[in-house]
């Protein structure tokens, strides 16, 4: 019908009568309007196709949004956790930056901590240049020591086991004393001289008596109200003793030999 309609046209454009040209004219008219009608779905059909075409871009497009989305949330999910072990590294360097001796940080990759005994497993040893004895701390303080040590691992005792031992001094009374661990969440003092005045909220340093340990580590902290009705004083072990990721081990080179 187009076709037609074309040739049709054609044969009256050709035509230059004036008897014809009002003929002519509503000839053009009817054409054109029958060409507009026929035109109708054909412009449908191809509004449809663009439609179609920007449904399936869109559909494409939506899909890879959604893996893009996911590799998103991969990453963010990673970037939160190096954020949080940056800021507990940061943290460690902080806590171990008065100590004058090096450390190595560890990462603890066991935990061994029950009810009779408390001990926990790093990643280093003496390839790091760490030995049995080492003391073992947190941005807080000292939480234990060595007492295992292979070429790429070892043990830790942690302060609050039954078999740590540590001799202390009170921060601000200047008292000696030992703190030994009763696999609970308090220490106890033992040896400490009668009658003597302690201060409330006095920490507890490491004294470094023996050779074994740095002395100026902290270990606990001495609460009035802890030992108001008991003759056994207690006191708080360092703070987040028992909460584990990366910690830092103080390289000490003592010259006695552990029994």
């Amino acid at each position: 019908m187009l076709i037609i309609f074309a040739v049709l046209l054609l044969i009256v454009g050709k035509v230059d009568q004036d008897s014809l040209k009002v003929f002519k004219n509503y000839f053009t008219d009817i054409a054109s309007y029958g060409l507009e009608i026929i035109g109708l779905p054909i412009n449908s059909i191809t509004k449809a196709a663009n439609q179609i075409n920007s449904l399936i871009f869109l559909y494409s497009n939506n899909k890879n949004l959604i893996l893009e989305n996911n590799e998103l949330y991969k990453w963010k999910d990673l970037a939160q956790r190096l954020l949080i072990e940056n800021d507990e590294l940061k943290k460690l360097l902080n806590g171990v930056s008065n100590i004058p001796n090096n450390f190595v940080t560890a990462k603890v990759i066991a935990n061994s901590s029950g009810s009779y005994i408390k001990t926990i497993t790093i990643n280093v040893g003496t390839k790091d240049g760490l030995s049995v004895g080492n003391a073992v701390v947190n941005n807080w303080g000292m939480i234990g020591r060595l007492i295992e040590v292979g070429k790429k691992s070892s043990r830790v005792l942690l302060i609050t086991d039954i078999n740590s031992q540590i001799p202390i001094y009170f921060e601000k009374s200047k008292h000696k004393a030992i703190v030994i661990g009763n696999n609970s969440d308090l220490l106890e003092v033992k040896y400490l001289k009668s009658r003597v005045k302690l201060f409330d909220n006095e920490r507890l340093i490491t004294s470094g008596e023996g050779g074994l340990l740095p002395r100026g580590l902290a270990v606990g902290l001495f609460i009035e109200n802890l030992n108001k009705e008991t003759n056994k004083f207690k006191v708080l072990p360092t703070r987040n003793w028992d909460r584990f990721d990366n910690i830092n081990v103080i390289i000490f080179k003592n010259n006695k030999a552990l029994e």
